[in-house]
C-alpha cells in the first residue's frame, strides 16, 4: 500500500512553493483536510522530498497540551533540533543574540534569566530562519496547527509577513473540521487572503484511488470500502484491514479495530500511550506503563507493525489523534484516572523524562486528570510562570483560570500563600494583556462576587476601575457606573494604591465625556506618584493625565506633558510607558490636524509595542491612529494596509470596530461598495453597542448609494440630535454633503428636519483646533449651498468655498480639497467664471485621480462634461448642456420628473407609459451622466441647473 494515492497535486504545490522560495522570496503553504486524510503522513513525504532536494527541513508539532499552557511547543522542538546541529556556537556566529531566543529552553538558560521578550523572540527566530536559510534552503513544517496556542500562530503570521527576502519555505497543517469558535480559524481565514501563502485541501479519494490505495483483490471489497470510507484514506484503510471481520457500525469502532485486535500486553500500553496525549515520549511510556524495557519493546512493536502507534523522534505518536481520542473514551474513568495518576508520579519522580519546558504543563494536565486537586493546582501556577517568561499571556491566563477552577478543592496550606483574589488580578492582568476584554470581563465580575468591600476597599475600587476599562473596550453600558462606584471606596485608599485607581478611574472618565474630572483625578494621581518616588506609576499617571488635558481642550498642555511622559519612559527604558504615550501624542495630532506629527509618534509607538509584545493590544490603538493619519493625508494604500495588518492579530471589540470603519470610510472614497459594506458589518458586529458618529456617517453613505434616502435622512437626523461631543465634525460634515444630494429626492420635512439638526449641532459644537475650525468651515459653505439659489449666486459663495479648499490644503487633507475645489467650480460657473471654473475642476480631477477617488472623479468628469470644458488643456468638447449628456427626448422628460423627486409609478402616470419602461429609462439615464443612483441623478440636475424649473 502506499500512502500518497491521489495526493500529487498538493506534493506539487510544495514543490512550487519550494521552487520559487529558493528564488529568495518566502513562501508558505497551509493544507488543510479532515481528519484521517493523511495530513501528518504527506508532510513527512514532502519533508524526504525537500531533503532530498537539498534543502534543510526543521520540522516541529503542535500538541494538544499547547491550549493547556505549552506556548511555541513546535519552536522549542526545531529549537532542540539547531542545538544538536550545527549548534550554538555556530548558531552564535549566524545570529549574535540568539541566545535570547535560544533560552527558551531551560536546558540552555542555566542562570533562569528567561527569554527575550515575545516581539524580540519572534524577530529573532525570523532573522535566525533568514540566516539559515542563507547558508542553505530552508523548510519549516509545522504539523496539526489546530493544536497551536496563540504564540505559536502569531509567529508564524510573523514569518510568512517578514519583509526581507530569504529562501524559506512554511509548510503547515491544519485540520479543515474546525467549529466556529476554534482560535484557529481567524488565522486561516487571514492566510487564505495572503500572496504568500498557497492553500490547498487534501479532497477524498475517487474510487479509482480507492482501489489503488487498499490493492484488494475483489472490487466488491473495493466498492463496499469507498462506499463506507467516503474516501478518506486512514478510514479505507481501517475498512480494508477489517473487511474479513464484522465492520464497524461508527467512526470510533472503525478507528478502534486495529487496538482491539492486539494482544492483552500492547493493547494495554495503547491505552496508557492514549492517556498521555497525541505523543509521548519513550521514557516517560516507559515509566508510566511500568513495563520492564524488554516487555515495553514488544509491545511497542507489535502496536507499530499494527500501525496504531508510530515512531517519532524519541518517542510513539498515535497514526491518527482521533484514534488516541477514541482510545481513551473507551476506558472507565477509574482507569483513566489511575493512569493520569501513573503518569504524574512518573513525573514527578523523574522531571527529565520531558523537555525542561513542558515539565509544568504536563504535571498539570496528568494531576488534573487523576483529580489530584492539590497537585494539580501546584503545577498550573508554576505552568503559568512558565507562560509568563515565555511572553505567552493568553496561554497564561488560561492556566490560572484552571488553577481558579481547583482552588476551592485544595486546603488553604496548599494554595502556595496566594490569595484567590490576587490570582484572580494576575488572571485579569494576563487577559488584558493578551487583548481578550471579554475574558478579562468575566473574571472580573467572577472576582467582584467574592470581595469583601468592607475588609478590602482599595482591592474592590480597582476591580470596579478595571471594569470600567473592559467595558469600555467592549462598547458596553456601565463603564461610568463602574468607576462612580470605585470613587465611592476611595476614601478609605491612601498612598500608591489610591493612585492607581485614580489613574484608571480618569482613563475611563476621559473616555466617556467627563474629561475635566478626569483630568482632576489623574492630576491627584500624579501628585501622589511622586510623592511614592514610584517612577513607573509616574509615568503611566502622567500619560493620563495628558489625554484628559486633551479631552478638555487644553492640547498645548496635554502635548508638553505627553512629551515629558515619554521622555520619562525613555529615559527609564519602559517601552509600555513610550508605546502609551506616544498612541495620545498621535491621537492629539490627529485632532489638531497635525497629520504627519501624528504619523510620526504612531510608528515610534508602534515599534515600543512590539518591543514589549504589545501588538495586539496597544498596537492596535496606534495602528488605528496611524492608519487616520495616514488616510487623512491620502496615503490611502499605507492605510488599508496597516488595517488589515492590525486586525490580521485579531483585535477585540472597539478598537477592532475603529479599524474596519476606516477601511469602509476608504472604500466609500473609492467607491468600493461592495468592501464598505462588508467592513461596516464587520464595524457594527465588533462594536458591540450602539452605531457612533463614523458608523452613523458610513451607514448614511451607503443608504444613499442604495437609494435608500429616507433611512438616509433618519440615521443622520437622530445621530445629529445626539451628538455633543467633540469628535462629531467628520459626521456633520458627511451630513452636510448627503443633504445636499437628498434635497431633490426626499420629502421637504424631512430635508428640513436634516438641515434643522445641521444647524443646531454647528451652534453647539466647539471649533477648537485647527481641524474642527476647518470642519466647521466646511460645514458654513454647504449649508450656504443648501440656501435657495438666488441667495448664494455670485463672486461671495465662490470666495467660500475656495477658503474652504485652501484651508484643507494648508491641513494637507488631498481629499477634502478636492470635494471643496469641486463645490467651488460650481460656485464659478454659476458666477459665469469658465475659466476659473476649469482651473479648479483640472486641480480637483488630478487629486481624485491620484487617490484612486473613482465616485469624486466621476462627479468632476460629469462636471466638466456637461459644462463644456475639457479637463485636459486644450481638449475640445462639443455640444451643448442637455445634448452633451446623450439623452433621449423621453430620457429627458423622466430625467426631470426625477429631479423633482417623483417615483417611477409616478412618472409613469404623468407620461403614460408602464412602472417597468420607466425602470429602463432611469437605468440608461445613470449610465450617461455616470452616476451610481437616482438620487445622485437629481443632485447632478440641480447642480447643473438642467431644468430651471425642477
Amino acid at each position: 500500500m502506499t500512502a500518497f494515492v491521489g495526493r500529487r497535486a498538493v506534493l506539487d504545490a510544495v514543490t512550487a512553493a519550494a521552487r520559487d522560495a529558493r528564488g529568495g522570496e518566502p513562501q508558505a503553504v497551509l493544507v488543510t483536510g479532515l481528519p484521517g486524510m493523511g495530513k501528518t503522513r504527506l508532510l513527512e513525504r514532502a519533508g524526504a522530498d525537500l531533503a532530498e532536494g537539498g534543502m534543510r527541513v526543521l520540522r516541529g508539532a503542535c500538541v494538544e497540551l499547547g491550549t493547556e499552557g505549552l506556548p511555541l511547543a513546535p519552536i522549542t522542538a526545531v529549537l532542540r533540533r539547531l542545538v544538536d546541529e550545527p549548534g550554538p556556537p555556530e548558531l552564535r556566529r549566524l545570529l549574535p543574540g540568539v541566545d535570547g531566543l535560544l533560552r527558551l529552553l531551560p536546558e540552555m538558560d542555566p542562570d533562569q534569566r528567561g527569554p527575550d521578550p515575545q516581539a524580540r523572540l519572534f524577530d529573532l527566530f525570523t532573522a535566525l530562519l533568514r540566516g539559515l536559510g542563507g547558508q542553505r534552503p530552508t523548510a519549516l513544517l509545522i504539523d496539526d496547527l489546530q493544536w497551536a496556542d496563540r504564540s505559536t500562530r502569531d509567529l508564524l503570521e510573523v514569518l510568512v509577513r517578514a519583509p526581507r527576502p530569504a529562501p524559506v519555505l512554511l509548510v503547515v497543517t491544519c485540520r479543515s473540521d474546525l467549529d466556529r469558535r476554534h482560535p484557529a480559524r481567524p488565522f486561516l481565514a487571514r492566510w487564505a487572503r495572503l500572496d504568500r501563502v498557497r492553500r490547498t485541501t487534501l479532497e477524498p479519494l475517487s474510487r479509482t484511488e480507492t482501489a489503488e490505495l487498499v490493492a484488494a483483490a475483489d472490487p466488491a471489497v473495493t466498492d463496499q470500502v469507498y462506499r463506507r470510507s467516503g474516501g478518506n484514506p486512514l478510514y479505507a484503510q481501517e475498512l480494508a484491514r477489517a473487511v474479513d471481520g464484522p465492520l464497524p457500525d461508527s467512526l470510533r469502532d472503525l478507528l478502534l479495530v486495529r487496538v482491539q485486535e492486539l494482544a492483552p500486553r500492547p493493547r494495554r500500553l495503547v491505552e496508557v500511550a492514549a492517556v498521555g496525549g497525541r505523543r509521548v515520549s519513550h521514557g516517560l511510556l516507559g515509566a508510566a506503563s511500568g513495563l520492564a524495557e524488554p516487555a515495553l519493546l514488544d509491545a511497542l512493536r507489535a502496536a507499530a507493525e499494527a500501525r496504531v502507534l508510530v515512531a517519532e523522534g524519541d518517542g510513539y505518536a498515535f497514526q491518527h489523534g482521533l484514534i488516541q481520542e477514541a482510545v481513551v473514551d473507551e476506558l472507565l474513568p477509574a482507569d483513566r484516572i489511575g493512569l493520569h495518576r501513573a503518569y504524574a508520579e512518573a513525573l514527578r519522580a523523574h522531571p527529565g523524562l520531558v523537555a525542561p519546558d513542558r515539565y509544568a504543563a504536563e504535571l498539570a494536565f496528568h494531576w488534573h486528570g487523576a483529580g489530584r486537586a492539590a497537585e494539580a493546582l501546584e503545577a498550573a501556577l508554576e505552568a503559568a510562570r512558565v507562560a509568563e517568561r515565555l511572553s505567552a499571556p493568553a496561554e497564561q491566563a488560561q492556566l490560572l483560570e484552571r488553577a481558579l477552577e481547583l482552588w476551592h478543592r485544595v486546603p488553604e496550606t496548599g494554595r502556595q500563600g496566594i490569595g484567590r483574589l490576587t490570582l484572580f488580578e494576575s488572571a485579569v492582568a494576563a487577559a488584558n494583556w493578551a487583548g481578550e476584554p471579554l475574558r478579562a470581563l468575566e473574571l472580573l465580575d467572577r472576582a467582584l462576587a467574592e470581595a469583601d468591600r468592607v475588609r478590602e476597599p482599595a482591592r474592590v475600587a480597582r476591580l470596579l476601575a478595571q471594569r470600567g476599562i473592559a467595558l469600555h473596550e467592549l462598547n458596553r453600558d456601565g463603564a461610568l457606573t463602574a468607576v462612580e462606584e470605585a470613587g465611592e471606596l476611595l476614601p478609605a485608599v491612601t498612598g500608591p494604591e489610591r493612585a492607581r485607581i485614580l489613574d484608571l478611574t480618569a482613563a475611563v472618565l476621559t473616555m466617556h465625556g467627563a474629561a475635566e474630572r478626569g483630568r482632576d483625578a489623574a492630576a491627584e494621581a500624579a501628585r501622589l506618584a511622586v510623592e511614592d518616588g514610584d517612577t513607573a506609576l509616574e509615568i503611566n499617571v502622567r500619560i493620563t493625565l495628558g489625554w484628559a488635558l486633551a479631552g478638555t481642550g487644553a492640547h498645548d498642555e496635554a502635548l508638553r506633558v505627553l512629551g515629558r511622559a515619554r521622555d520619562l519612559a525613555r529615559d527609564h527604558d519602559d517601552p509600555v510607558g513610550i508605546a502609551r504615550a506616544c498612541l495620545n501624542i498621535a491621537e492629539t495630532c490627529n485632532v489638531l490636524g497635525r497629520h504627519g506629527e501624528a504619523r510620526d509618534a504612531a510608528r515610534d509607538g508602534l515599534t515600543a509595542a512590539r518591543q514589549c509584545g504589545l501588538e495586539r493590544t496597544l498596537g492596535t490603538h496606534l495602528a488605528f491612529r496611524l492608519g487616520t493619519a495616514l488616510a487623512a493625508t491620502g496615503a490611502w494604500d499605507e492605510a488599508v494596509a496597516t488595517a488589515r495588518s492590525a486586525l490580521e492579530r485579531d483585535p477585540q471589540g472597539q478598537a477592532a470596530a475603529e479599524l474596519h470603519l476606516l477601511l469602509a470610510e476608504t472604500a466609500l472614497a473609492r467607491g468600493e461598495w461592495d468592501t464598505a459594506r462588508a467592513e461596516s458589518a464587520s464595524a457594527g458586529s465588533m462594536a458591540g453597542g450602539p452605531p457612533g458618529p463614523q458608523a452613523v456617517a458610513v451607514a448614511a453613505s451607503l443608504a444613499v448609494r442604495e437609494d435608500r434616502h429616507d433611512h438616509a435622512c433618519d440615521l443622520l437626523t437622530g445621530a445629529l440630535a445626539a451628538a455633543g461631543t467633540r469628535d462629531v465634525w467628520p459626521l456633520l460634515l458627511a451630513a452636510a454633503r448627503i443633504a445636499s444630494l437628498l434635497r431633490p429626492v426626499t420629502t421637504e420635512a424631512r430635508h428640513a428636519g436634516l438641515t434643522a439638526e445641521l444647524r443646531a449641532a454647528q451652534a453647539r459644537l466647539p471649533a477648537d483646533t485647527p481641524l474642527r475650525t476647518q470642519y466647521a468651515a466646511h460645514v458654513a459653505a454647504e449649508l450656504s449651498a443648501l440656501a435657495p439659489a438666488a441667495d448664494i449666486a455670485g463672486a461671495g459663495l465662490v470666495e467660500m468655498w475656495a477658503e474652504v479648499a485652501d484651508g484643507w490644503e494648508r491641513l494637507e487633507r488631498p481629499f477634502e480639497m478636492a470635494c471643496a475645489g469641486l463645490s467651488a467650480a460650481e460656485g464659478s460657473l454659476a458666477a459665469g467664471d469658465r475659466e476659473g471654473a476649469a482651473v479648479r475642476l483640472r486641480n480637483a480631477a488630478e487629486v481624485a485621480g491620484r487617490l484612486g477617488a473613482a465616485p469624486l472623479l466621476d462627479e468632476i468628469r460629469v462636471l466638466a462634461r456637461n459644462a463644456h470644458l475639457a479637463l485636459a488643456p486644450d481638449t475640445p468638447i462639443a455640444g451643448n448642456a442637455l445634448d452633451r449628456l446623450g439623452l433621449t427626448d423621453r430620457e429627458k422628460e423622466v430625467l426631470r420628473l426625477v429631479a423633482a423627486g417623483h417615483t417611477n409609478r409616478q412618472i409613469g402616470e404623468q407620461l403614460f407609459i408602464s412602472a417597468k419602461t420607466v425602470s429602463v429609462h432611469v437605468s440608461n439615464i445613470l449610465a450617461k451622466l455616470g452616476v451610481t443612483g437616482r438620487g445622485a441623478a437629481a443632485a447632478t440636475a440641480h447642480r447643473l441647473r438642467l431644468f430651471d424649473d425642477a
